[in-house]
């Protein structure tokens, strides 16, 4: 049996994703989860807390997918493909928390200290961008420019192959998207 802050932060993200933040009361997150409400403002002091954690959390299991085999990469073109395949594959797998990012990264429901702390958990994709910029591999534009670009192109991307899965197995179709993700940033 998962432990209940586990099944709170799960109930939560999917309510929150299907329902929205305020359409989600915190008793229907705890009755989800199978808990008490009392149980879940032990692990959480507010509704707002929960959905800070919710976005941490997957912060960080969307961070680990994106550094697989990253490391095995030597070029910065190499690491900017493995980090698009990595999200792509990621995406693919955990639609209900890309739907979340999508749904509440710009949202006043996320402080901005945990939107920092998300942010910094990139540190390693704005290393790779500084070092494609000195080597003139890159454009040469603001580092949070070209980050928020190559989001936006795999954004789109991802939302597309979500919407015409018959896609997902095409290997041409897959090298085109990262095709023009890289024309978007290279140099």
């Amino acid at each position: 049996m998962k432990d209940k802050r586990t099944a709170l932060l799960e109930s939560g993200l999917r309510l929150f994703v299907e329902n929205g933040f305020h359409a989600t009361p915190t008793s229907q997150i705890a009755r989800e989860a199978g808990v008490a409400t009392g149980t879940l403002f032990h692990y959480f002091k507010t509704k707002e807390d929960l959905i800070n954690s919710i976005y941490i959390e997957n912060k960080d299991l969307l961070i680990k997918a994106l550094k697989m085999d990253l490391e095995e990469q030597m070029t910065v073109k190499s690491k900017l493909r493995k980090l698009f395949f990595n999200f792509v594959y990621w995406a693919l797998d955990y639609t209900c928390e890309l739907q979340f990012f999508n749904q509440f990264s710009n949202s006043p429901f996320i402080d901005q200290l945990t939107k920092e702390q998300g942010m910094e958990r990139f540190s390693f994709v704005f290393e790779i961008v500084k070092n494609g910029q000195e080597t003139d591999v890159l454009k040469d534009l603001p580092a949070d420019l070209l980050f928020d670009v190559a989001q936006g192109v795999l954004n789109g991307f991802v939302l597309n192959l979500l919407a015409n899965r018959d896609r997902v197995n095409d290997l041409n179709f897959l090298e085109n998207g990262f095709s023009l993700y890289w024309d978007c940033i290279k140099g």
